[in-house]
């Protein structure tokens, strides 16, 4: 079979097919494709109103929710989460300072193994006293000066 006769023969059942289908159309039962079509119209229809009807419950629900809140609660909740995350941070850092003592521990006992001189101990800088406010000077009473007499 050549190239000529497989294009002929694919030419010749497209002709056929485009003669059938007349045929073809005559079968399709247009009162039964408008059903499926209103079937499907109808499902989708259901579909969105019970969407529409679960947002709008859920609507009113969060609203009946705001108008009991109180600025209170709003504080108390606020506050509460401020102390938590106070306690976590200072969690954290205990943590890190406790960390950070074991190495500095170890970098010691490792400065006195490679050397063999005790590493010296620093001691952690003592927190400064608030400075006293100063009075503010007075100033001693100018002397007054006497005129000389004249003699």
């Amino acid at each position: 079979m050549t190239i000529n006769d497989t294009i002929n023969a694919q030419v010749k059942s497209i002709v056929e097919d485009f003669k059938a289908l007349p045929e073809t159309l005559k079968k399709i039962d247009v009162a039964d494709l408008q059903k499926q079509a209103q079937e499907l119209a109808q499902t989708a229809l259901g579909t969105a109103t019970a969407a529409y009807a679960d947002f709008v419950k859920k609507s009113d629900e969060l609203v009946n929710k705001a108008k009991g809140l109180k600025v209170e609660d709003l504080t108390k909740t606020a506050k509460g989460f401020a102390d938590d995350a106070t306690k976590t941070a200072k969690g954290f850092a205990d943590d890190a300072t406790k960390r950070a003592e074991g190495l500095v521990d170890d970098a010691k006992a490792t400065v006195t193994k490679v050397t063999g001189k005790k590493a010296p101990a620093k001691k952690a800088p003592a927190k400064k006293a608030p400075a006293a406010k100063k009075a503010p000077a007075k100033k001693a009473p100018a002397a007054k000066k006497t005129a000389a007499k004249k003699a």
